[in-house]
């Protein structure tokens, strides 16, 4: 099913999460984009013709490279997929979307824009003195605009930096602190409060420093702290033997084109110390962080409001990176929607928790839909799970990887004890290249240091095309049971990791994919 926002429970007196906020927040970004693919008949086009990006641009009339921008938001949104160089809707598109289906809804959404500018005067019809409202407006001058602007994003910047922080309590760096972009610097304050005589240079534009001394007035305030005015992309102000330790370069690399951002991480490069170690974080496309994918729609939202930012892929960074000479760089999602690069010239050592969140980035970036962390408590076993099995699967008896030849669910149930770590995996058909992932993720994790990594697949053994159960297996590298038939409840384990699972009551209905990888 399509995601919305927000992406946390509705309703929840518990919820605490300031992303809950920040997704209400930006949830024109969903509507915008669906709105535009409706209005620019993408979702026609791309059933009509199977097509790539230039194809698609052809035929419904836009340029390139923003219509691909759009289409990757398109896609974290789960209107459409991307499959061998061609674009497809998914069954929510094609059943709601598209102009000659009974069900089309187009044009009932494209009302809904109609309505939506009423929405912007909400506040001035409720309120009985107007003069009481204080709205930023593009008609400001630069100064009121650059003011709440800095004070914007110091407000996420400090949520952030908690997320950051945890992150590198468990990495070695020293300092002294090189902070590019720093804003009002909120990252490197948090960084340096609990490290004795820690220092760190907020390097920023001079009307951007001059903002954060209004925000943090007080002469304590910038205790350890060194405010550098200057533009980073024409000149570094230090010394030429000046190096830092740790260089942190938060949210600023997506306010440039490639170009420029791959000359900015080289400048910071040549600043760095030889076992220095670089911090990028950002919202990157490829990267599914947090309960919700929105490096797209953040994509989207600086072609719209820079003049040449883009959210550059979290692999286009380490290939940066790596031809840096820093090529010991690892991405890791953050519990908001946004990640981290680390990026150093030796070997990275990164505790068992953050590399956890590692393999989950690996997972998307071997092709599942979502790798989602689970306790190995949630996992729900139980003994009618292989009842099914026996009666109503075809496959029943016929295979070395289902019931009765599987461990039983109070087995399994005693497995699973011996973990501490999970990741539920979701994938989509064929069958067999969720196999072939689940194993290469399987053995990624082994190598990655997880030496009792152990993969469970969806569904029937695909390893061969017949079995003799009278044998041991041909290929136990290669063959694993899927969870069903080590008496897994797959749908409420599902549930429990927030997935939302239904039966397939047509031919044409969407499929998905459970499977499982326990981590110690």
């Amino acid at each position: 099913m399509p995601v919305h926002p927000p992406s946390y429970t509705h309703g929840d007196p518990a919820q605490h999460h300031f992303q809950y906020l920040e997704d209400l927040a930006t949830g024109y970004w969903y509507s915008e984009s669906l709105f535009a693919a409706v209005e620019l008949r993408l979702f026609h086009h791309i059933e009509m013709a199977s097509l790539d990006t230039e194809g698609l641009a052809q035929a419904a009339g836009c340029r390139q490279s923003p219509l691909g921008r759009l289409l990757e938001a398109l896609v974290q949104m789960e209107l459409i997929g991307f499959s061998e160089g061609r674009w497809y809707n998914n069954p929510v598109a094609r059943k709601y979307l598209l102009p000659d289906q009974s069900d089309y809804m187009g044009d009932f959404l494209l009302y809904r824009r109609y309505l939506q500018p009423g929405w912007h005067d909400l506040s001035l019809n409720v309120t009985e003195e107007e003069s009481r409202l204080s709205r930023l407006s593009p008609d400001d001058d630069y100064e009121r605009r650059n003011f709440h602007y800095v004070r914007a994003v110091d407000v996420l910047a400090r949520m952030k930096s908690r997320q950051i922080a945890d992150l590198l309590a468990g990495v070695s760096w020293s300092g002294p602190v090189l902070d590019v972009g720093a804003g009002a610097g909120a990252l490197s304050r948090f960084l340096i409060k609990h490290r004795k005589n820690a220092t760190a240079v907020l390097l920023d534009l001079p009307e951007v420093l001059t903002t954060a001394r209004r925000l943090y007035p007080m002469d304590a305030q910038w205790r350890g702290l060194l405010p550098v005015a200057c533009d980073f992309r024409h000149a570094a102000p230090f010394r030429a033997e000046t190096r830092f330790g740790l260089v942190l370069m938060s949210n600023f690399l997506h306010a440039y084109g490639s170009v420029v951002a791959e000359q900015l991480l080289a400048r910071a490069r040549d600043l760095m110390q030889p076992d220095g170690l670089i911090v990028i974080h950002d919202y990157f496309p490829d990267v599914a962080a947090g309960p919700s994918h929105r490096g797209g729609l953040h994509d989207v939202n600086m072609m719209l409001n820079t003049q040449d930012g883009v959210c550059h892929k979290s692999d286009t960074v380490v290939g940066w990176l790596s031809a840096l000479g820093l090529g010991a760089a690892r991405v890791i999602p953050l519990p908001s929607d946004s990640a981290v690069i680390l990026a150093c010239q030796t070997a990275l050592s990164l505790p068992a928790g953050t590399r956890q969140k590692d393999i989950m980035q690996k997972a998307v970036e071997i092709g599942f839909q979502k790798a989602i962390p689970l306790d190995p408590e949630q996992i729900e076993t139980a003994p009618w799970v292989q009842m099914k099995c026996r009666h109503g699967c075809p496959h029943y008896g016929r295979s070395l990887q289902c019931p009765p030849h599987t461990d039983t669910a109070e087995q399994t149930g005693q497995l699973l004890k011996s973990y501490s770590k999970a990741l539920l995996l979701v994938g989509q058909p064929p069958a067999k290249k969720f196999h072939n992932q689940l194993l290469k993720l399987e053995k990624t994790a082994f190598l990655d240091g997880f030496h009792k990594a152990l993969a469970f697949g969806a569904g029937h053994c695909t390893v061969c095309d017949s079995c003799d159960t009278k044998v041991p297996c041909r290929f136990p590298d290669q063959a694993r049971p899927s969870m069903e038939a080590s008496g897994m409840d797959v749908f409420e384990t599902a549930r429990r990791g927030g997935v939302n699972l239904e039966p397939v009551s047509s031919h044409d209905g969407y499929v998905k994919f459970i499977g499982l990888l326990l981590l110690e």
